[in-house]
């Protein structure tokens, strides 16, 4: 009956996904961005991580390149959120970046 216990709470422990030490930061955008599409977009990056010690090893990088190509001809991001969640089905971690797509309109043409 102890090892139920115990997996009981390893689990419910392991489905927590505010994990981390996450920070809010704010950055001022480039003001010559045109949004594209109508709706913000999301991209993710999961991965599993067994038993180690390693639990956000997922790139927001990935994230941020698998939402940027859901919107097509967009080129960054902005009002960007970054979400990691761990202990999906026990092993699976991912982030999670959400933002709306946009591309930097030239300030003029080059000759």
């Amino acid at each position: 009956m102890k090892w139920l216990s115990l997996l009981a709470i390893a689990f419910a422990v392991s489905c927590s996904y505010k994990v981390g030490n996450f920070k809010e930061i704010s950055l001022e955008a480039p003001t010559n961005l045109e949004v594209v599409g109508t709706e913000p977009v999301e991209g993710r990056e999961c991965g599993f991580s067994g038993f180690s010690n390693t639990w956000y090893n997922q790139s927001i990088a990935e994230a941020a390149r698998d939402a940027l190509s859901k919107a097509p001809g967009a080129t960054g991001l902005k009002d960007v959120t970054i979400t990691g969640k761990h202990g999906i089905w026990i092993f699976l971690n991912c982030v999670y970046v959400e933002g709306t797509p946009v591309v930097e309109k030239s300030a003029g043409k080059k000759k």
